[in-house]
């Protein structure tokens, strides 16, 4: 990783190339009128076993600089909305986004950032030129909004000191993990990893911007998979991500984890596979923050109003009601912990060297504004937020950071679970659902798909109206954003903090999503896609040495 006195180094040669930039000029066209350049150093270390034997060991560093090059004006620039990651991948300079590895030669880097701005610059006119002919034939609807509004420079150094993980250590609790896990009467696979991530970010730009800051995260994740009564592979998998070392769980606290999941993979190995759904439904908080996260967040993310091939179900809705419950909505990126626990969706300043500032989205079910970048996206009072984001070499958008959903009224579970059961016999319904556990969700915002949102339900169960409970499987989220919305009944009085990433345009990020329980009145669910495997011919084999 770079040490604070070459970082120091780093940050005069990202000024002078940024400065030089401007001085780019092809006879009969502008020069750059803004110039910058995001620097990522990152190391990832990545360990990961399974039947007690290490199977992956890679550390991996990388260097990467995105270059901001912009022509025409403030007002007007080349810049289209939101970022075509395959447009994007095809442009000559991707192949010149990746600097030296080593610190003893700046000319290096300065001859990297040479070759990277002046392709830049001409794919910049490049794109002006096509934005200006597409005004000929067609009518540009964002042409009154700020191409990249104006801001104050930034200045900010802040480099945390980062955990120093020894191998060694990591690869022995990793084989531990494994071995338990494999140990576990009935278990056919088990997989076991570690992940440690350490990354810092340099801004440099042509308006006097300077901002240095380092993230750090670390992930501990199992799966364990078990044949079910009827030949289909169920599995139970745990993923921890946290912000540093001092969290790292010690094997007595992993290994109450393990049987809690174990428990579950065995209700579920003779559980009954569900194959729809349809009626009221209790969401515990990361089920129910995966939900707010793909119906809501996306559709919150303001660069997205700007694009044509949008489904824009958000766009002129400010100030109008959107949710039909006093619920509160809030991305604030500056939290760095909730309730002890670190925010990995936490940054102080956004991929365009903007201050992240606290922004209330929803208030009271009323849409009060959007997650912005630079790019203005709606007419009155618009100001940049500070949630432009991206990864490595990718063209940043605005992002979720670290959103808090919340309500003025708030329940206990257990008078959730209590109105779940009224909710069902109110609709005569023969059960209602609890989805206790969620993996990762996926929606569609595009207008020319449909707008909807899925999501993979890892651990579900059936409650009739005598409040029996029976564990199911084969079940995920479907619908559409706005419907599932506006069936809120009721929300949680405890939170949890979920971390995790986003996947979208601008690459993958981390984010946090801190939610309490969510109550629905009807909820759509559809049968998932599972894995069946004939009875294993063979025994598994036995252990040489039991685990102790």
């Amino acid at each position: 990783m770079l040490s604070p006195l070459f970082v120091s180094k780093l940050i005069n040669v990202l000024k002078k190339s940024a400065k030089r930039a401007l001085n780019l000029k092809l006879p009969g066209y502008s020069s750059p009128y803004f110039v910058s350049f995001l620097v990522r150093d990152s190391e990832k270390l990545f360990i990961s076993a399974s039947a007690g034997s290490i199977f992956e060991l890679e550390k991996t560093p990388k260097r990467t600089v995105y270059c901001d090059c912009r022509v025409g004006s403030y007002k007007y620039d080349q810049t289209n909305s939101i970022p075509d990651s395959s447009s994007e991948e095809e442009k000559q300079s991707q192949k010149y986004t990746h600097l030296p590895l080593e610190e003893d030669n700046l000319y290096a880097f300065e001859t990297s950032l040479w070759r990277l701005t002046e392709l830049k610059y001409r794919e910049a006119l490049k794109d002006f030129q096509e934005k200006q002919a597409r005004r000929v034939f067609f009518q540009d609807e964002n042409e009154s909004y700020v191409s990249f509004y104006p801001v104050r420079p930034s200045k900010a150094f802040i480099l945390r000191k980062f955990c120093n993980l020894d191998t060694v250590w990591w690869k022995r609790y990793v084989k531990k993990i494994s071995r338990y896990i494999n140990s576990l009467p009935g278990i056919t696979f088990d997989y076991v990893f570690i992940s440690h991530e350490k990354e810092i970010k340099i801004f440099v730009s042509t308006e006097n911007s300077e901002v240095v800051e380092s993230c750090e995260l670390l992930t501990i994740g199992f799966e364990m998979n078990m044949q079910s009564w009827d030949n289909q592979i169920v599995k139970q998998e745990a993923v921890l991500n946290l912000g540093s070392g001092s969290e790292i769980p010690n094997f007595r606290e992993i290994k109450k984890i393990i049987q809690k999941k174990y428990e579950n993979l065995r209700e579920l190995s003779y559980s009954r596979k569900i194959y729809s759904f349809s009626g009221p439904a209790l969401l515990y908080p990361v089920p129910a923050g995966l939900l707010f996260h793909e119906t809501l967040g996306h559709r919150l993310e303001g660069d997205r109003l700007l694009s044509k091939t949008e489904g824009l179900t958000l766009k002129g809705q400010l100030g109008r009601k959107i949710i039909n419950y006093d619920v509160i909505v809030e991305d604030d990126p500056t939290m760095s912990e909730f309730n002890g626990k670190k925010c990995w969706g936490s940054y102080q300043f956004d991929d365009q060297g903007v201050k992240a500032l606290k922004t209330t989205l929803v208030e009271n079910g009323v849409l009060r504004n959007f997650l912005t970048s630079r790019s203005q996206c709606y007419k009155k009072n618009f100001m940049p937020n500070g949630h432009a984001r991206s990864s490595e070499a990718n063209s940043p958008m605005s992002r979720m950071g670290v959103m808090l959903i919340r309500s003025q009224k708030k329940y206990s579970l257990d008078q959730l679970k209590k109105m779940l059961v009224a909710e069902i016999k109110k609709q005569n319904k023969p059960y209602g659902v609890i989805i206790e556990e969620a993996l990762d969700g996926e929606t569609k915002t595009g207008s020319y798909d449909p707008q909807t949102f899925a999501g993979k339900i890892s651990l579900c169960r059936l409650v009739t109206p005598e409040g029996h409970e029976e564990v199911v499987r084969g079940l995920s989220f479907v619908g559409t954003p706005l419907q599932a919305l506006s069936q809120i009944i009721a929300l949680g009085d405890e939170f949890e903090v979920d971390n995790s990433f986003c996947v979208a345009e601008s690459g993958t990020i981390p984010v946090t999503t801190i939610s309490p329980a969510v109550l629905i009145r009807n909820i759509e669910l559809q049968a998932t896609e599972e894995l069946s495997h004939p009875p294993y011919i063979l025994p598994k084999p036995r252990p040489k040495n039991r685990f102790k």
